[in-house]
């Protein structure tokens, strides 16, 4: 086990998996497009309604925790998309 242990971690990281942000160009324009619908009006438009939807739940319950998961969601799409260019561009 010990002596293919490096063997793995060669294979591992010479894998076309490491490379996998530099690579797939014909996917390129499919990304570009969703990327800038996120964060674009399309994604400001979204998570302003899942705002105003967790407020219009949290007021028919009758508590705050009824907002909780529309909002966290209304946040999550703010924040996904630079958090994921984040990691696909990074350089370890």
């Amino acid at each position: 086990m010990k002596k293919s242990l490096p063997l793995l971690l060669v294979l591992g990281l010479a894998s076309s998996a490491v490379f996998a942000a530099n690579t797939g160009a014909e996917f390129s324009q499919l990304y570009d497009m969703v990327y800038k619908w996120a964060t674009g009006y399309l994604g400001r438009a979204i998570a302003l309604i899942f705002l105003l939807v967790g407020l219009g739940i949290g007021i028919i319950r009758g508590s705050i925790m009824g907002a909780v998961g529309c909002v966290a969601a209304a946040i999550c799409l703010v924040v996904a998309p630079s958090v994921v260019e984040g990691i696909l561009t990074a350089i370890i």
